[in-house]
């Protein structure tokens, strides 16, 4: 049986063999296709020309004073200064606690003060002195020999570290604690005068060292907010040499692993004390706009397919879904027409603009001055804007349009392991919270696990009465947290509870820093910084590479949410067989 489908298909047959008058397209009658663009008013717009050429001038200004912790409203203060690109803005803020202690006091810092006291030594065989002072220095500034009760208290690794080195090697602890305001140590040996300068050198290399390795923090001075679980920072920049060109940023709630310029909000309450001295720099640049490319926009080339990658088509927006169908209106039919400006911006500067001037194809230049500024009113469109709060019910506020600050954030900083972790939970049964201390942190800056198990009870005798239990003590190292009011607003706090036993009331003694490291601090959490699920907050160890290839060393603290929380098994009133 004969079929009955055809196909057809176009071929090209050249009348020569040379393709390049047709690949050309050309238009047999060019005045008359003028004509009917004419008559159908193609030329009558004003905006046929395309941006060839475009000059931003604006202003970056670099901060320069910080202070860390909550600022109040209402604060006028000469803030010290700081230099915005000698760190990681990561380590300024996220920094808490001191790695290497300066006495030898308790077992703190223990490996870190043995590892830094053989870089002192290594530091002192580097210079060319007359004679070796290692053995008296060593016998000067020796690891303590702790008592066995101390001993005891610790983990076995560290207590057998201890013993190991006590006495036998040069601990850094109490040697940077006799550099403290002298060039020279005290040792037993007389430094031969010809090795003074030597040997000063070598203390003054090895503190330097030190101090560009570990970042330390002042307890009194740091962002880390102990009740409320995340930090807080401020820091101000100049952008002129008017009295109202100072911009102060805080970070309010910072908790996160990324701190960028969305953590934080321009602080209208504060002001730093910069001086018209420390105004930033004008910036000119000027730029070629480059067309905005994505997978599925229309083509600029006559003989350019579009990218199969994006099916617009295909796309079925529902009828409310207002922002889809103007996503793919603007894509279809106006996608070519958007340019991109790359401006090149120092990092670490806080930037405003000034204006843009584009020049087109026929030469005709085009002042476009911020969005939000001016004649140049935009509501409801923002994009990358600092917040200005101006209500506590309200955190997000206003948003400053013409404001950016470029947040000198590390790309992936080494994190090492926790090594304190405490978990925040309620217990809806028994009306109160407990702060749950899971990991402490070992003089050898290493984890410890907490025994959370309860001693079992002991086998009974069938032949004794039952005994009577007034109340179930908690697992170790569970600290209670009581409701209570503080304050003249009467906010509900959490506080320090007492743990009943048969001698009476007793306070859970803390072991971790994250809760004070003892038994007197009261906490007062505010209720609402424990969430029902619970909180995890950790302590870790990062160090990072800078730009200037300097590496930094500090500890932080996270919080996450938790995943379960374990139940207490606290019970009243019960017998045990």
């Amino acid at each position: 049986m004969a079929s009955i489908t055809t196909f057809f298909r176009l071929e090209p047959d050249p009348l020569r063999p040379d393709v390049t008058l047709g690949a050309t397209a050309p238009v047999h009658d060019p005045l008359w296709l003028l004509g009917r663009q004419w008559q159908t008013g193609e030329f009558a717009g004003q905006d046929g020309g395309s941006p060839v050429l475009a000059r931003w001038r604006g202003v970056a200004a670099a901060p320069t004073r910080f202070v860390p912790g909550a600022v109040p409203p209402e604060t006028q203060t000469q803030a010290p200064r700081f230099e915005a690109s000698a760190a990681p803005l990561e380590t300024l803020i996220e920094r808490v606690g001191a790695p290497l202690p300066a006495t030898a006091d308790g077992l703190a810092g223990l490996r870190l003060g043995v590892d830094t006291g053989r870089l002192f030594l290594r530091v002192l065989a580097g210079q060319s002195v007359s004679r070796d002072y290692a053995p008296a220095l060593v016998a000067a500034f020796a690891v303590p020999v702790y008592p066995d009760e101390v001993l005891a208290a610790t983990d076995p690794a560290s207590a057998g570290f201890a013993r190991l080195h006590g006495g036998r090697s040069l601990d850094g602890r109490r040697l940077r604690g006799e550099l403290a305001g002298r060039p020279l140590p005290r040792f037993g040996e007389q430094v031969a005068p010809a090795d003074l300068a030597e040997v000063r050198a070598a203390c003054a290399d090895w503190l330097a060292l030190v101090a560009d390795l570990f970042a330390d923090a002042d307890p009194a001075a740091a962002s880390w907010q102990p009740t409320r679980f995340e930090y807080t920072a401020s820091m101000a920049a100049r952008l002129g040499t008017g009295p109202f060109d100072e911009t102060t940023l805080t970070a309010q709630r910072y908790d996160s692993d990324v701190l960028d310029w969305y953590e934080f909000d321009v602080n209208g309450e504060v002001n730093l004390g910069t001086t018209p001295a420390e105004a930033g720099e004008q910036l000119v640049r000027t730029v070629m706009p480059a067309p905005v490319t994505a997978p599925g926009l229309p083509a600029r080339r006559f003989w350019e397919f579009e990218d199969a990658a994006v099916n617009l088509s295909a796309l079925a927006p529902a009828e409310t879904d207002l922002a889809q169908v103007l996503l793919i209106e603007t894509l279809s039919g106006y996608g070519n027409d958007w340019f991109v400006i790359g401006v090149d911006l120092p990092v670490g500067r806080l930037v405003r603009t000034a204006s843009l001037v584009v020049t087109d194809t026929f030469g005709v230049r085009t002042l476009l001055r911020p969005v939000g500024t001016g004649s140049a009113q935009a509501e409801g469109w923002s994009m990358f804007q600092q917040a200005l709060p101006y209500d506590a019910a309200a955190p997000e506020g206003a948003t400053v349009r013409n404001l950016l600050y470029l947040a000198p954030r590390l790309a992936r900083p080494v994190v090492g392991p926790v090594v304190e972790e405490v978990l925040l939970a309620r217990d809806e049964q028994a009306n109160l919270g407990w702060a749950i201390e899971r990991i402490v942190e070992s003089p050898l800056q290493s984890a410890v696990p907490l025994s959370q198990t309860r001693p079992a009870d002991p086998p009974g005798d069938p032949d004794v009465a039952p005994d009577y239990h007034l109340a179930q003590a908690p697992p170790p190292h569970w600290i209670p947290l009581l409701p209570v009011r503080a304050g003249a607003g009467e906010q509900i706090v959490l506080a320090r509870g007492s743990v009943l036993d048969v001698a009476g009331g007793r306070l859970v003694h803390s072991v971790t820093d994250l809760l004070g490291g003892g038994p007197d601090g009261a906490l007062l959490i505010p209720e609402e910084e424990v969430p029902v699920g619970g909180l995890i907050v950790q302590r870790s160890y990062q160090a990072a590479r800078w730009t200037d290839g300097t590496l930094h060393v500090w500890a932080a603290h996270r919080t996450r949410v938790a995943e379960s929380v374990p139940p207490s098994g606290v019970r009243y009133d019960f017998l045990v067989e």
